[in-house]
């Protein structure tokens, strides 16, 4: 009925079963399993970054820098005084100094500016939003979130070198130029870890050679060779990725940036098999983001402190309220600014709201990060970001349907049902026709990250949800989609 994110299902079994309620958690075992949370933040970060095609991003790039400057400045402006606002509302930070305030503010600020590019593939997945909007909404969201994690690397950078206490005495201008070294360490390793993803998977066996080697024996023999192709390849994806993730950690670095990093390299190489490649490595991450996602959310909602949260609904309804009214505003400038029609700039705003994977998981890492108030700035942060997750969605839906983009609310298109078709659909975070879930005996088509204006779905061509193509079809099980779903 209400149609939400499963992941909003995720985090309310965790709440539920975590030490607070039912206690089938404990917080041993809780903090036992954080272990495997690297490996999920990784393929959260790589899933960011293979969002961001610079070739399809450098058509309107003039609109969609505007807009993302304008949601970003008035969000963050407007939610830094927010944060210094509730701060005295809140019995932690109300014992905070100023500069431990302006901190946090500056942290949660920058937090406030991310939203989630897997829900809102899921909800253009789900209403088959096809058109200009939907692919200047995709445009912004992504290279949003890309900036929002550098800010947040650099957020933590600052913090540490003005607030946490050293144990030796750095030189002032090693002190200013940390946060600057800090991010291009956290870009190299991305690159790094891309480049040798890339190299590992082109040395692994594909899976329809594997498939093609084991035809002549048994059509079953086939798709179990192909499916176990599959399945090594995403475990060299959620390796590399892991790698990556913890070896930033290991310096020092922002891990989540890396990650990002290393998404965007493997989709923007340039080769004679560069297309190909990114729609193999949205089918992997479909298929690895259908477990983890699960496992991330589960353990949020488990750690979440339901007391603490109770208590600071009023403060986070305030900042919630602050933030709906930042982007309305950030959006109409960005889009005045950039010459966008009237109906966007009245529109815009409300496919902005939705947060998810990103902002959950720079809570969480702050919230290890930052041992005395991190905890309670991470619980602070859920409690919003609940919030931005349930009106979220709904809006973006109204706003598809009011600007005519809404192809399955308006009967436009018939709806297709080849399985999950985007990283969305199977990261649950939608409803609506095309089904959940990963797996073999699964199937589809569609995908995620294209921005084509006249791209779409079905015999339409690709675009926002159509690049997963003929791969995922071959590993998953569908052999009887015809060769026009196979092209798409």
């Amino acid at each position: 009925m209400l149609k939400l994110p499963q992941i909003t299902g995720y985090l309310v079994s965790g709440i539920v079963c975590g030490p607070y309620l039912l206690g089938i958690l404990s917080h041993e075992s809780v903090s036992d399993l954080n272990i495997i949370e690297g490996a999920c933040l990784a393929i959260i970060g790589l899933a960011a970054g293979a969002e961001l095609h610079l070739s399809e991003l450098s058509r309107s790039k003039r609109q969609v820098l505007g807009i993302t400057f304008g949601i970003c400045a008035a969000t963050w402006a407007l939610c830094y005084g927010a944060f210094e606002y509730t701060a005295a509302m809140l019995p932690k930070f109300a014992n905070m100094d100023v500069a431990h305030v302006a901190a946090v503010a500056s942290l949660g600020a920058t937090l406030m500016m991310a939203r989630s590019p897997a829900s809102a593939i899921a909800v253009l997945k789900e209403m088959e939003g096809k058109g200009p909007f939907s692919s200047l909404v995709m445009a912004v969201v992504v290279v949003k979130d890309v900036v929002v994690i550098i800010s947040y690397a650099v957020n933590v950078e600052l913090i540490r070198v003005a607030i946490l206490p050293t144990a030796t005495d750095r030189p002032q201008l090693l002190s200013m130029v940390l946060p600057i070294l800090s991010v291009a360490l956290s870009i190299s390793l991305g690159v790094c870890g891309g480049l040798v993803l890339a190299m590992a998977l082109r040395s692994l066996p594909h899976p329809a050679m594997a498939g093609g080697a084991a035809a002549g024996a048994a059509g079953g023999a086939a798709a179990a060779a192909a499916s176990n192709a599959f399945k090594l390849r995403q475990a060299v994806v959620l390796g590399v990725a892991t790698a990556t993730f913890q070896l930033a950690h290991h310096f020092d670095a922002e891990p989540l940036l890396a990650c990002v990093t290393m998404g965007l390299v493997l989709v923007n190489r340039r080769h004679e098999r560069a297309d190909k490649d990114k729609e193999e490595l949205h089918a992997m991450v479909v298929g690895i983001m259908g477990l983890t996602n699960v496992a991330f959310f589960g353990l949020a909602g488990a750690s979440l402190k339901l007391g603490a949260l109770t208590d600071m609904l009023s403060a986070a309804l305030v900042v919630f309220f602050v933030r709906l009214g930042a982007i309305w505003l950030g959006s109409w400038l960005g889009c005045t600014a950039t010459g966008t029609g009237a109906e966007y700039r009245r529109l815009f705003w409300m496919s902005m709201v939705t947060q998810a994977g990103v902002a959950m998981g720079l809570a969480r890492l702050a919230g290890t990060r930052f041992p005395d108030w991190g905890p309670h700035f991470q619980t602070f942060m859920m409690a919003i970001i609940l919030l931005n997750l349930l009106v979220g969605p709904p809006l973006f839906r109204q706003a598809l349907v009011r600007v005519g983009e809404a192809r399955a609310a308006l009967g436009l298109l018939p709806v297709k049902d080849h399985g999950p078709r985007s990283l969305g659909a199977a990261l649950g975070l939608g409803g609506g026709p095309g089904g959940s879930g990963v797996g073999p005996g699964g199937g589809g088509s569609g995908g995620l990250g294209g921005l084509k204006e006249n791209g779409g779905t079905g015999e339409d061509g690709v675009g926002v949800d159509g690049v997963v193509q003929a791969a995922v079809g071959l590993v998953l099980g569908d052999h009887n989609q015809d060769k026009s779903d196979r092209d798409q």
